[in-house]
C-alpha cells in the first residue's frame, strides 16, 4: 500500500504467466543494449534507445494498482481491453492465497491477482471497511501453516479512515 495524495494504492501484477512473458520482454533491451555495448570500443547510439526503452518498460510494469474510491474498485493498468472499475457491490468472493487473490464478480469471469503480503492485507482491510462490500473473504491454503494466514488471523484490526 502507498499513500500518494491521499489517495491509497494497492499495488499488483498480473496473473503468473502474463507476469513472466512482460517482464521477460522489459528485460531484453538491457541485454541487447549490454551486449552491443560489448561489441563496440566506442559507445552506439541504439544503446541509449534500449536504455530508454528498458527505463519505459519497467516504469509500465509497476503501473499497476487498486483504488477503492465512491463504491468502486478501479483496476489501473495499462491493459486497454480489460474494464477497469468494479462495483464493490458486485463482488461475491474474493479467494485469498500466499501468493494472491482470485476476484469472483457476478457476471464476469475471475481475475487472479498476485500481490505482497502487506499490500494485500491491506486491501482487504479497507475493503471490509466499505459499506457496499456484501462478498465473502475465503482464506485457501490455510490447512498449513504459512505466516500469512497466521499473522492475519491474530491481528483483526482493521485500519480506520482518518
Amino acid at each position: 500500500m502507498i499513500k500518494l495524495f491521499g489517495r491509497e494504492r494497492y499495488h499488483w501484477q498480473p496473473e503468473l504467466s502474463w507476469a513472466i512473458i512482460y517482464w521477460s520482454i522489459a528485460v531484453a533491451p538491457i541485454f541487447i543494449g549490454l551486449s552491443l555495448l560489448y561489441e563496440h570500443t566506442e559507445i552506439p547510439s541504439q544503446v541509449f534507445i534500449l536504455f530508454a526503452l528498458f527505463i519505459i518498460l519497467v516504469g509500465i510494469g509497476f503501473h499497476r494498482y487498486f483504488l477503492i474510491e465512491n463504491g468502486n474498485l478501479r483496476i489501473i493498468s495499462f491493459n486497454i481491453f480489460r474494464k477497469s472499475r468494479i462495483a464493490i457491490s458486485r463482488i461475491e468472493r474474493i479467494d485469498v492465497t500466499k501468493s494472491g487473490l482470485t476476484l469472483v464478480v457476478k457476471g464476469q469471469k475471475d481475475r487472479i491477482f498476485y500481490m505482497r503480503k502487506w499490500s494485500k492485507k491491506y486491501f482487504l482491510d479497507a475493503l471490509a471497511l466499505c459499506p457496499e462490500f456484501q462478498g465473502e473473504v475465503v482464506l485457501l491454503d490455510n490447512f498449513i501453516k504459512l505466516d500469512y494466514f497466521e499473522a492475519y488471523r491474530n491481528e483483526k484490526k482493521a485500519p480506520t479512515k482518518s
